[in-house]
């Protein structure tokens, strides 16, 4: 999306949050473009919202006493009324179950929600410097630099959202630090180093657990090692032990590092990667009864309750990676963001039986929400080139994506209560032949070989070849003489005295009445 048309939706925002006094929740996540993902960019807009005095509320009914008393007091309420709820649970019901053990857990506090932050920042700093400090990160990272310079990653990719630089300075300034990395021996020159490239927590993570695999390989050896080596000297454990001083060779050459030294920094890092997981793990869990919250909004939009769920906490957990305590604001509000943009993208891409992409699955919300507020100020439902000259687009382009937007639906659907009869039971076959038709069609037939078989058996089979009676296929003078070894001529013959013997009143009175249908219906 261009910077203009960024600027020209936060201009509405503001016209409207202005013009109401706040804005909800659904409203913000209607009006933001989808592109605004990264947590810089959210906290622009709460910022800026803020700086005018625009209140974001849980819904546009709320009142600002109404939304203390839900922040404050609604969860203490909602956390009782689960936890009653799901006091007799029956053990085949996963969403009660669900429910039961959210329930289960305590709710946070401001100070406390600070403090969470904090030690997970902690953490992740301490997972860093641990996995950093090892010979295998620094040309694990080296490797992240060169798929960079060959064009084979994107610097949004690995660089986390508050490092703004464009991939020209980018990739000069990863060459500066891999120039010198290559040249550094210390390994707290090399944390520093590494710590400077900004990558996301994700490649760290990767590195870490590619790691520990490699340390879990190389002490497995070497138990393979000391258990071949007490069982003596025969022909087949040499070949072995050979295979296997082989492969204990190549892991001490990717790790760069002494066998104790690996098995010591294995450790480390697993510690921290533990700790760092479990402190995420409490902000996510305390917060999961704002998925619930969210995710029963979107009910009966093609997907179950629990996969909503589902999806929205995978928001949640992205939140969690993203979120800036120092920024002021709380994290629901942050997260609120990411679990309705992980809902409504995983309906787009999961809920249609034919996908749509996720652009123009909001194209498609902001024309239905045009048709909405044109239907209630006019009284009617809008016509193409009103939505067009409402959304600046061309007309043709909003009948395309009208056409788009049509839900498939299956022939074999159910209709009624009973079920008994199905969708496609109802839908008109054209090609059809009504029972009007298909009756007199049946009686001309009938009539048709009465009438026939008072001729001769030459005369009854040409017409029947002539006029393609039998078949459907009419054949020439020529083609009938042949079939009877006659001439063209004589065929004619016959035919003409057959026509003749036809028209006669005691045969063509019954077939006169279907001669007088065609033409009225001709006529029609």
């Amino acid at each position: 999306m261009s910077k203009v048309n960024l600027k020209r939706d936060l201009k509405r925002i503001i016209v409207l949050g202005k013009q109401k006094g706040f804005l909800t929740y659904d409203e913000l996540n209607d009006l933001l473009p989808e592109n605004i993902s990264s947590s810089e960019k959210i906290g622009e807009v709460f910022d800026l919202l803020g700086n005018e005095d625009i209140r974001i509320v849980g819904s546009s009914q709320l009142k600002e006493k109404e939304k203390d008393e839900f922040q404050e007091e609604g969860k203490e309420l909602l956390e009782e009324k689960l936890l009653v709820e799901s006091k007799f649970v029956p053990l085949d019901d996963p969403v009660k179950m669900y429910l039961k053990q959210m329930g289960s857990i305590s709710l946070l506090t401001r100070e406390e929600e600070i403090a969470l932050a904090k030690d997970i920042e902690a953490a992740e700093t301490a997972l860093f410097e641990a996995v950093y400090s090892t010979v295998f990160a620094r040309d694990e990272v080296l490797k992240v630099v060169g798929s960079l310079f060959q064009n084979e990653a994107n610097i949004e990719d690995v660089l986390k959202d508050e490092i703004k630089v464009k991939r020209e300075s980018a990739i000069r300034r990863f060459g500066r630090l891999a120039q010198r990395l290559r040249h550094t021996r210390r390994i707290s020159n090399n944390v520093k180093l590494l710590m400077a490239f900004g990558f996301i927590t994700s490649i760290v993570e990767r590195i870490a657990k590619k790691y520990i695999e490699l340390a879990h390989q190389l002490d497995d050896i070497q138990r393979k090692l000391d258990s071949l080596g007490r069982q003596g000297k025969r022909a087949p454990k040499q070949a072995a032990l050979r295979q296997l001083r082989e492969r204990k060779r190549e892991l001490l050459e990717v790790l760069g590092e002494l066998p104790e030294k690996i098995k010591e920094n294995s450790k480390l890092i697993r510690l921290r990667f533990i700790r760092f997981n479990r402190t995420k793990k409490k902000l996510v869990e305390a917060n999961l009864r704002l998925v619930v919250s969210i995710a029963k909004k979107y009910t009966s939009r093609g997907m179950s309750f629990l996969d909503l769920i589902q999806e929205g906490n995978i928001g949640l957990m992205r939140a969690v990676e993203k979120f800036e305590y120092k920024r002021g604001y709380k994290f629901s509000t942050y997260a609120t963001w990411w679990i309705r943009q992980a809902i409504t993208r995983s309906i787009a891409d999961q809920a249609r039986t034919i996908r749509i992409p996720v652009h123009m699955t909001e194209v498609i919300n902001k024309i239905m929400r045009v048709s909405r507020i044109f239907v209630q100020g006019h009284g009617r439902d809008p016509l193409p080139e009103e939505i067009a000259k409402e959304m600046r687009m061309s007309q043709g382009k909003v009948k395309a994506i009208l056409k788009i937007a049509q839900e498939p639906i299956s022939l074999q659907t159910p209709i009624g209560d009973e079920g008994d009869t199905h969708f496609g039971d109802f839908i008109e076959d054209k090609k059809a032949v009504s029972p009007a038709n298909a009756t007199v069609h049946s009686m001309l037939k009938d009539n048709m070989s009465e009438a026939l078989a008072t001729l001769t058996e030459r005369e009854r089979r040409i017409l029947l070849l002539r006029f393609g009676l039998q078949d459907g296929l009419s054949r020439t003078l020529e083609e009938v003489g042949r079939v009877f070894k006659v001439t063209r001529e004589r065929v004619r013959q016959i035919e003409a005295k057959a026509l003749k013997k036809l028209r006669h009143p005691t045969r063509s009175r019954k077939l006169r009445t279907f001669l007088d249908l065609a033409i009225a219906s001709e006529r029609e």
